[in-house]
């Protein structure tokens, strides 16, 4: 019983994956759609490194190390972004748009290897911007800013930066279904909700400064959430430093992120069950 119920969850995650990758994709041509994909972050990336640039002009002082803080949290934190915002919007998109939430809701599965399957095709995406985004992001301000990230491939810690992938993509699904429960019974939050949401990680989490120049007690915000110790243990095995620290953190925070998920998910669907939000269809 419990492997066909594995199987069966397996089947669906899959299932989500493919189904993500479709919805997202399948709206124009294959180049087109790379094009897209990359074309955004990149110029985020790049949005953000001009900030730092005009900034060292104006103070007259141009540290590398900075630089590299500022960068890598600007491309990583595509993941958060990416994930969180395409699961909050996932509500309308699959109650309002295409009206199946219904019939998605009933099948065997519930819903929650659905949702995890299209987190995964959207951090499938958010791998490509990433990856396209650090490469040329670093070629443009290396060749036209003098401004060269200090990162040796020899001395990366290459298995802590691929375990902290998963994990991080762990916590920011469980964050994203947090969000997908709160629009399962509310209507026209989708936009504002993931946004909002966003904003709060971006300025809590490290991205272009660290926690601890918040005031306190705001800077226990930080220490707080996954996407800060995600990003330090990438920032860290870039580097060749020790990450393991960061990566207990990073661990257990991603635990309590799914454990809260799991929990506010199954409570919030039988809200949705009572009120009939999971079939009812918000007119814009």
């Amino acid at each position: 019983m419990l492997d066909v119920y594995a199987s069966r969850v397996v089947r669906t995650v899959v299932q989500g994956i493919w189904l993500g990758w479709k919805v997202e994709s399948n709206w124009t041509n294959p180049f087109v759609f790379l094009t897209y994909l990359i074309a955004k972050p990149i110029a985020s990336v790049i949005l953000v490194g001009l900030v730092f640039v005009i900034g060292s002009s104006a103070s007259g002082m141009s540290r590398g190390d900075l630089f590299f803080y500022t960068f890598t949290g600007a491309v990583f934190f595509i993941y958060p972004a990416t994930i969180t915002i395409s699961l909050a919007y996932l509500v309308h998109e699959d109650r309002a748009k295409y009206e199946v939430l219904k019939h998605i809701y009933i099948t065997p599965s519930s819903l929650k290897p659905y949702i995890v399957g299209r987190g995964v095709a959207s951090a499938i995406n958010a791998s490509v911007s990433v990856a396209v985004s650090m490469l040329i992001g670093n070629i443009i301000f290396s060749h036209y800013f003098a401004l060269h990230l200090p990162i040796d491939a020899s001395s990366i810690d290459y298995p802590a930066l691929i375990a902290s992938i998963p994990l991080g993509v762990a916590a920011f699904i469980s964050l994203g279904m947090i969000l997908y429960a709160i629009n399962l019974v509310t209507f026209k939050l989708q936009y504002s909700l993931s946004e909002y949401t966003t904003g709060i990680l971006f300025l809590f989490s490290g991205v272009v400064f660290p926690p601890s120049m918040l005031p306190y007690p705001v800077s226990l915000i930080g220490g707080a959430l996954p996407t800060t110790h995600f990003l330090n243990v990438v920032r860290a095995s870039l580097l060749g430093y020790n990450v393991y620290g960061s990566m207990v953190y990073l661990l257990l925070s991603t635990i309590l992120m799914i454990v809260v998920a799991l929990i506010f998910m199954k409570r919030v669907e039988r809200i949705a069950r009572i009120k009939g939000t999971i079939d009812r269809k918000a007119e814009y």
